[in-house]
C-alpha cells in the first residue's frame, strides 16, 4: 500500500493507515522530486514514464484545455475524425499554443521548456521560462489574458475556444483508461476541505452543479464535485490535483458515469456530436447519390454528347415540323412569325469579324495563358463573333451569361439560375431555407450549429469546384489513349495539354460587368467567376473568353490573375463600308425598303450618319423602317428615346458617383465637339475635384467613353455616336436647355457660395492680428478668390434671370 502511494502522488505519511505510521511519523512529506532523485538508476525519466513534470524557479507551468477534442469513452471517434482535418502533431500543437499565448501588440519572449500533450483529455501541459524582468504571477496573468483575447470578438468563444490556467499542484500525467466525465472525486491527505473551500478553489474552472460530501460513516471518504461541462472537470483535475493547502494535499480523479445504453446515452449526453453526426451521414449519402448525377449533367452541358440538336433524325423531324407548320399557317391564314432580323444583323461585318476571329483562334492555338478578353460597346457583335466565327464548329464549349444570373433577386432563383448556366442538376435550392431552420433548432438544443445550412457564396464555390473537375476530366479524356499511341507512356498531363490545345474546353463568360453591377446583392458572383477562370487557366485545363462592355471589369480580372498580360480584343464601331453593306443586305430582303436604296438613297444616308457604326442602334433603325416608318421618323423616334434615357441621369445620378450639374457640363461640352481632352474637362468648375473618378462613374453609366493611352485618360467622347446628336438636341431645345441650365446655375451658385464661406472662415482667423503686412499676400489671394466667386455668382444670377423670363 505504501509503495503504491509513493509511486503515485505526494502525500503525508502521518495520514496513511499503515503499521509504519508511528515509526515513520518524522517524515512529514515525500515529494515527486525526492522519489525521482532516489530512484534514478540511469533510466529515462521522461514525463511519459514517470507521470511527473516538475518546474524550477523562474518557470511557469500552464494547462491549455481543448486544443483538440477530448475522448469520453473507448468508442469516441471525435479525435480520429478531427485528425483528418487538423494536424495533431506536437510541432503543430506547440505552434498553436504559442499563437494563443502571444500578443501581437505587445509580444512576450515566450520559451517553451517542456510540452506534454494529453490526447485523451484534449489538452496540454506547457512549461514556460519566465522572463527575468517579470515575476511568475504577472507572467501567468499576461498569458491568460492573451488566450482569452483571441476569442473575445468571435462566435467561437461560445463553442470551441481554448482556455488557459496555471497548474497549482503537481499534476499526475497518466495515460490510464480513465476517461473524462463531468464528475470528479476528491480525497485529502490531511484535514478535509469544506464545501465553501472547494467552491472557492474549483469554481474558476467552470459552473459547478453540485458538491456532495461523503457520508459520515462511509468507508470510501471521497467528496464528489459535479461540473456542468466535462472540459471544466478536466481542467480542474489537472490544475488542482497535488495542490498542498496548509497541512492538506488534494487528490482528484474522474468519477465514471454508468451508462445504460451506448447509443441512447451517446445521443442524449453528447448531442453536440450526435446531431451533427446524424446530419453528416445524411449529407454524405446525398453526396454519394447526387454528385455523380450532377457530374453527368455538367459534362453533358459542355460536350452535348447526347444532345438531340446534333441528332440527324431529330433535325429531320424538326425541319418537317417547321415546314408543316408554315404550310398549315398559310392555308389557315395565321400570321407567320418573323424569323429574320437579328439573324443576319452582322452579315455586313463578316470581313471585319473574320479578321478578328482569326486572331482569337491563333491565341487559342498558341495555348499560352489563354485568358482572352473581348471588349467593346453594346451592339458591336462580341457574342456573334465568338459563337459564329471563333467557336462555331468547335466542340466542348460552355457559355455562361452573367446577366441571367445577376438579375435574380431571391437566393433560390439565383442559385437555380447559376446552376442552370453550368448545367448543374439537380440542385435543391429550397433545402437551404429548411436547413437554416433545422440549423437554428439544433443550435438551440445543442449550443452549436449542425453545419447543414450553407451561404450562397459557399454553394456557388461548390458548383464551380465540380465544374472544374468536369472540365479537367474532359480535357484529359484522350490523354492515356494518345500517350500510348505516341509511345510516350511517361508524357505528363501538363505536357499533353500544352501540345494539344484542341482538347481543352472553351469557357465563354458573357456580359461580365463587375464594375457596373458592383452594388448588386449578387455581385460577388463576378469575383467568383473571375477567380474560377483564372484558376483553370493557371491549371492549363481550359481556354477562357470574357465578353464585356464594362471597362471597370478589367480591374476585377487583373486581381484574379495578377502579373499576367491579358489577350485583349477590342471591338469598335463598324466602318462606313461595313454599315453600307449591312444596310444593303437588310434592305434588299424587303421589297418595301428597296426603294430607299434606289430613289431616296441620299435621305437614307443622311439619316444613317448619326448612328455611326453602332450596330445595335442600326438594328433598331432597320426594325422601325420595316414597321413602316420613314428614315426621318425612325431617326427622330430613336433620338427621342435616347434623350429620355439621358434625362434619367438628372433624376437619379446622386448615387452614381456624379451630380446632375456635372453631367450637364459634359453634355454641353460634347455638344460642341465630337471629342474633348481631359484638360478641357478638368478646367470646368464643377469637375476640378475628383475629375477621374467622376469620369469613370459617367462611363459606367454609359454616358461617355474614355479613350486611354498607356493607362492615362487621353480623350472623352459620347458613349455612342447617336449621343452626339442627342447632346446637340438637348442643348438646342429651349425647354430642355432652360430647365437643365437653371438647375446647373443654381448648383454653381451653391458651389461658389460654399467657397466664399470657406474663404471667409479663414479670413476671420486674421481679425485679431495688428500687423497685416506679414499676411498681405495670403489676404490678397483670399480677397481675389472671394471677388472671383462673387462675380461668378452675379453672372449666374443674371443668366438665371434671363432663363426664367
Amino acid at each position: 500500500m505504501l509503495l503504491r502511494q509513493l509511486i503515485g502522488r505526494p502525500f503525508r505519511l502521518s495520514k496513511v493507515n499503515s503499521p509504519w505510521k508511528t515509526s515513520l511519523s518524522q517524515f512529514r512529506f515525500i515529494s515527486e522530486e525526492a522519489i525521482l532523485h532516489q530512484s534514478n538508476a540511469g533510466e529515462d525519466d521522461d514525463v511519459t514514464n514517470t507521470g511527473v513534470m516538475l518546474k524550477e524557479n523562474k518557470e511557469s507551468m500552464m494547462y491549455f484545455d481543448r486544443i483538440t477534442p477530448f475522448k469520453t469513452g473507448k468508442y469516441d471517434i471525435r479525435k480520429r475524425f478531427a485528425s483528418l482535418f487538423v494536424d495533431h502533431s506536437d510541432k503543430a500543437l506547440k505552434q498553436k499554443v504559442l499563437n494563443l499565448a502571444q500578443n501581437k501588440d505587445a509580444p512576450l519572449p515566450l520559451e517553451i521548456k517542456s510540452f506534454k500533450y494529453i490526447g485523451r483529455d484534449g489538452g496540454a501541459f506547457v512549461k514556460f521560462a519566465v522572463p527575468p524582468e517579470m515575476d511568475t504571477i504577472e507572467f501567468n496573468k499576461q498569458i491568460m489574458e492573451n488566450v482569452s483575447d483571441k476569442y473575445n470578438d468571435s462566435i467561437l468563444h461560445y463553442f470551441i475556444h481554448t482556455r488557459c490556467f496555471p497548474v497549482k499542484g503537481t499534476p499526475w500525467i497518466e495515460d490510464l483508461r480513465r476517461y473524462p466525465s463531468p464528475r470528479i472525486k476528491l480525497w485529502f491527505e490531511g484535514p478535509p476541505l469544506t464545501q465553501e473551500n472547494l467552491y472557492l478553489l474549483l469554481r474558476r474552472y467552470g459552473v459547478i452543479n453540485d458538491i456532495i460530501p461523503p457520508p459520515t460513516d462511509s468507508k470510501d471518504p471521497f467528496t464528489l464535485v459535479i461540473y456542468r461541462s466535462i472540459r471544466a472537470a478536466i481542467t480542474a483535475r489537472h490544475c488542482v490535483t497535488g495542490l498542498r493547502i496548509g497541512d492538506t494535499v488534494v487528490h482528484i480523479q474522474y468519477s465514471p458515469i454508468v451508462k445504460a445504453t451506448l447509443i441512447g446515452n451517446f445521443i442524449t449526453n453528447h448531442s453536440r456530436i450526435a446531431f451533427p453526426l446524424i446530419f453528416a451521414l445524411f449529407a454524405t449519402f446525398a453526396v454519394l447519390v447526387f454528385d455523380p448525377i450532377r457530374y453527368f449533367f455538367v459534362s453533358e452541358k459542355i460536350t452535348e454528347k447526347y444532345s438531340l440538336e446534333k441528332n440527324q433524325a431529330f433535325q429531320q423531324l424538326s425541319k418537317l415540323f417547321y415546314s408543316t407548320r408554315s404550310r398549315v399557317s398559310s392555308v389557315l391564314s395565321w400570321p407567320a412569325k418573323a424569323r429574320s432580323g437579328t439573324t443576319h444583323s452582322f452579315e455586313g461585318m463578316s470581313k471585319e469579324l473574320d479578321r478578328l476571329s482569326t486572331e482569337i483562334k491563333r491565341w487559342i492555338d498558341e495555348n499560352v495563358n489563354s485568358f482572352i478578353i473581348i471588349q467593346g460597346p453594346r451592339g458591336s457583335g462580341k457574342r456573334h463573333l465568338v459563337e459564329e466565327f471563333v467557336l462555331k464548329d468547335r466542340p466542348n464549349c460552355l457559355y455562361i451569361d452573367c446577366e441571367n444570373v445577376i438579375k435574380s433577386r431571391k437566393d433560390q432563383q439565383f442559385l437555380s439560375s447559376f446552376a442552370g448556366e453550368l448545367g448543374y442538376f439537380p440542385i435543391f435550392s429550397w433545402l437551404n431555407s429548411v436547413s437554416s431552420f433545422v440549423d437554428l433548432v439544433v443550435q438551440g438544443l445543442t449550443g452549436q450549429k449542425s453545419g447543414l445550412s450553407e451561404s450562397k457564396e459557399t454553394q456557388v464555390k461548390n458548383i464551380l469546384a465540380l465544374a472544374t473537375t468536369v472540365i479537367r476530366d474532359i480535357s484529359l479524356s484522350n490523354y492515356r489513349h494518345t500517350a500510348h499511341e505516341q509511345e510516350e507512356v511517361h508524357l505528363k498531363e501538363e505536357d499533353y495539354l500544352q501540345q494539344n490545345p484542341q482538347e481543352k474546353p472553351v469557357v465563354v463568360i458573357d456580359r461580365f460587368q463587375a464594375s457596373r453591377k458592383a452594388n448588386d446583392a449578387n455581385a460577388f458572383v463576378y469575383r467568383e467567376l473571375a477567380e474560377w477562370a483564372a484558376n483553370m487557366v493557371s491549371m492549363n485545363i481550359a481556354h477562357v473568353i470574357f465578353i464585356t462592355d464594362d471597362v471597370g471589369s478589367l480591374e476585377t480580372l487583373s486581381k484574379a490573375l495578377p502579373n499576367t498580360l491579358f489577350k485583349r480584343c477590342l471591338l469598335t464601331d463598324a466602318s462606313n463600308a461595313s454599315v453600307h453593306r449591312l444596310i444593303e443586305e437588310q434592305f434588299s430582303q424587303d421589297d418595301r425598303l428597296v426603294k430607299y436604296l434606289q430613289s431616296e438613297k441620299d435621305t437614307l444616308e443622311k439619316c444613317l450618319e448619326p448612328f455611326g457604326g453602332r450596330i445595335l442602334d442600326l438594328q433598331m433603325f432597320i426594325r422601325r423602317m420595316r414597321s413602316g416608318e420613314s428614315p426621318e421618323d425612325a431617326l427622330n423616334g430613336i433620338l427621342t428615346q435616347s434623350i429620355e434615357k439621358l434625362s434619367q441621369l438628372f433624376t437619379g445620378s446622386g448615387s452614381s458617383g456624379y451630380t446632375a450639374a456635372q453631367a450637364w457640363c459634359i453634355i454641353k461640352l460634347l455638344a460642341q465637339n465630337d471629342m474633348v481632352t481631359y484638360n478641357d474637362v478638368a478646367s470646368l468648375p464643377m469637375l476640378k475635384t475628383n475629375t477621374f473618378a467622376t469620369l469613370q462613374a459617367m462611363e459606367n453609366s454609359e454616358l461617355i467613353t474614355i479613350i486611354r493611352e498607356r493607362g492615362l485618360v487621353k480623350e472623352i467622347k459620347p458613349s455612342k455616336p447617336l449621343y452626339h446628336l442627342a447632346f446637340q438636341t438637348m442643348v438646342q431645345e429651349p425647354r430642355i436647355y432652360n430647365s437643365l441650365e437653371s438647375d446647373y446655375l443654381l448648383d454653381l451658385i451653391k458651389f461658389h457660395r460654399s467657397r466664399i464661406n470657406q474663404f471667409e472662415v479663414e479670413l476671420e482667423k486674421y481679425s485679431g492680428i495688428e500687423d497685416y503686412k506679414l499676411f498681405r499676400e495670403r489676404l490678397t489671394y483670399l480677397a481675389s478668390k472671394i471677388d472671383s466667386s462673387t462675380r461668378s455668382i452675379s453672372d449666374c444670377e443674371k443668366k438665371l434671370a434671363q432663363l426664367q423670363k
